[in-house]
């Protein structure tokens, strides 16, 4: 894709149901969500970025994604050799004023950049900093390696209103709860609990960009209450459903 370039930087506009097919390229890849919302699919694993975050791709990472409502922002590809320093894997950050600020000048730069003068480099090296220092957020969805694990999470991944309790889920896949616990928590970095939750705020975004009201999305994502689906929104986003919709 560089072609032995250092950098592609470019902003972009994405329309809504806008898919690119599974694909890996050398370069890491960065891309910064102004407005609309976009999720990815990385392997078994998934991400979603609503306005005012960006998301890492790693290079030789396999991954797809989405556009669901019409997206702006910036994409920028970094040759390997440029990419020490932002994690090893899959990763999405607030958007800090700085990052913002830093992203525009850098897009001036113009589309394609043969080689990074000092300046220049000095100027990437604050935006990595910059990304490494922001919250990491977590709409980064790793899913399980152990097979009945992967299996359980996929099913709570498909379908998000699936009420059935930690005891539950272990009678089903014939694990202990302390067992599951533990291993799932290895594997992903996160509880059942925690996981479940991003995995519903994850399919929020998508119901609400897709024109869901807000009560059918509480509702579609088993909620019985709908002002717990609005608080945890606001706890995890930051904005009422309310106000990412008509955003």
């Amino acid at each position: 894709m560089l072609h032995g370039q250092a950098l592609l930087v470019y902003a972009n506009r994405r329309q809504p149901g806008e898919e690119k097919t599974l694909h890996a390229h050398p370069e890491g890849q960065i891309w910064a969500v102004r407005q609309g919302l976009v999720t990815a699919q990385l392997g078994r694993d998934s991400w979603v970025l609503p306005p005012g975050h960006i998301g890492w791709i790693p290079p030789g990472t396999l991954h797809t994604a989405t556009v669901h409502r019409a997206a702006s922002g910036w994409t920028a590809y970094l040759r390997q050799d440029l990419c020490r320093g932002l994690p090893a894997r899959p990763a999405a950050f607030v958007m800090t004023p700085l990052a913002d600020a830093l992203l525009d000048r850098i897009a001036g730069w113009g589309t394609a950049v043969p080689e990074l003068g000092k300046p220049q480099k000095r100027l990437l090296g604050v935006l990595i900093d910059e990304l490494i220092a922001s919250p990491v957020e977590s709409l980064y969805l790793s899913m399980p390696k152990h097979a009945r694990l992967l299996k359980m999470a996929q099913t709570i991944a498909a379908a998000p209103d699936d009420k059935r309790t930690l005891a539950q889920w272990a009678a089903q896949i014939g694990m202990s709860e302390r067992g599951l616990t533990r291993h799932f928590s290895a594997e992903t970095g996160m509880s059942l609990v925690q996981w479940r939750s991003i995995a519903r705020m994850k399919r929020a975004l998508e119901l609400l960009s897709d024109g869901n009201s807000v009560t059918n999305t509480a509702i579609e994502l088993g909620y019985d209450s709908i002002s717990t689906f609005i608080a945890l929104f606001r706890r995890t986003f930051g904005v009422t459903p309310s106000r990412h919709a008509s955003a």
